[in-house]
């Protein structure tokens, strides 16, 4: 996420209409940047594209604008500089977190910026923001041992492959589950056909589940856990309908000396703590802002964006 300049309203003193293709002569000089391109030979105004803008992306670059303001006096006040190394390091990371091979990460970075359309402005800003972000909450982070202990059986620990088949109610929960004990295949294609979970395209199937993994429900790994390989469990309450969990496999802990791990495993902690905490301040500072809008489809995008980001995990 970052800044993306939307422009500023046309005052009328702009080019003359040009006669013919685009290609019949160069443009016109646009130094005060109201005409921003040529359609057929006539001159398209920055105030035309306004109002799709907003709607499209207007929220969304507000509050990037507004965290980054918001950031920049935190930094100021704290008297904090954020450097080009500082800023490296934060796409490092993000190459880093998407392969080892430094060839395979460049690849899957530049997808992944096409994808969510980090332009060279707006991925600028994104890492400049979480350089910021990171120097401001770095020394807040306590690396303790019980949460060492924890990342060991994260990694190490036993995992569990499910699928996962969520509906809206009890009875139909029930009413499915005696189908979806035939095994494997019967379950994926009863996930694929009735669950209202996204993992409904992949037959059900989840991420390896491990105990002490709290981006899953606790009742979701409690099910998991309790489930032998082959097993549906009953109807589990999740957020949103009941869920049935079939088990496809059971991975057992690997024996690792945590010692041996524990550099490895204490950076680990640091950068999830990190990020939690950098999305707590972003959280406070959009939160803090107080933005004045006056455009009424800027608002009401800007108002969603901001409830979103300050509602919390």
């Amino acid at each position: 996420m970052a800044l993306t300049a939307l422009g500023c309203q046309p005052s009328g003193r702009g080019s003359a209409p040009v006669a013919g293709p685009v290609t019949a002569a160069p443009p016109p000089a646009n130094p005060r940047g109201e005409v921003v391109a040529y359609v057929g030979g006539e001159t398209l105004r920055r105030g035309a594209l306004w109002p799709a803008m907003v709607e499209a992306a207007g929220g969304s670059t507000l509050s990037e604008h507004v965290l980054d303001a918001m950031l920049s006096r935190r930094l100021a006040t704290a008297g904090v500089v954020v450097g080009p190394g500082e800023i490296a390091a934060e796409r490092r990371r993000i190459a880093a977190s998407l392969a080892d091979d430094e060839d395979t990460a460049a690849r899957l970075l530049d997808e992944l910026r096409r994808r969510r359309g980090w332009g060279p402005t707006r991925f600028d800003a994104l890492l400049r923001r979480n350089a910021g972000l990171r120097a401001l909450v770095a020394d807040r982070v306590t690396v303790t041992d019980a949460a060492v202990r924890r990342e060991h059986r994260l990694r190490f620990g036993p995992a569990y492959r499910v699928r996962l088949l969520m509906v809206r109610s009890l009875d139909e929960a029930q009413a499915l589950r005696r189908d979806a004990a035939e095994g494997d295949l019967a379950f994926a294609e009863l996930a694929a056909a009735h669950s209202i979970d996204p993992s409904a395209a992949q037959g059900g199937l989840l991420s390896p589940i491990r105990p002490d993994d709290t981006t899953y429900p606790q009742a979701l790994r409690a099910a998991a856990a309790r489930l032998a390989v082959g097993a549906v469990s009953p109807p589990v309450a999740l957020d949103g309908g009941f869920a049935l969990v079939y088990l496809k496999e059971k991975t057992a802990g690997q024996r690792v000396d945590p010692g041996a791990v524990r550099p490895g495993l204490e950076a680990d902690v640091r950068r999830r703590a990190e990020r939690v905490m950098m999305q707590q301040l972003a959280r406070e500072l959009i939160g803090a802002a107080d933005v004045v809008v006056l455009d009424p489809a800027l608002r009401r995008g800007w108002e969603r964006q901001r409830d979103a980001a300050t509602a919390g995990p």
